[in-house]
């Protein structure tokens, strides 16, 4: 993304609407993306997606995501 990475996105989401369900996908593996205490990055998504993924593991994600919101 040009102007803000996935956890910038994540916050700002966020400061707008609070119980916002997202999604968050990478390319990188789960553990090595969440890793780590992040003082300034307190949000955490409702669902990692990694990369590459199908169509079906995206529904379900969405599913997860709606339900845990």
């Amino acid at each position: 993304m040009p102007f803000m990475d996935g956890w910038e996105t994540l916050t700002a989401l966020r400061n707008l609407a609070p119980d916002i369900p997202v999604i968050l996908s990478s390319g990188y593996d789960e553990s090595q993306v969440m890793a780590g205490e992040r003082p300034e990055r307190p949000e955490r998504p409702n669902v990692f997606l990694g990369k590459p993924y199908q169509l079906k593991r995206l529904g379900t994600a969405m599913k997860q995501a709606l339900g845990a919101a």
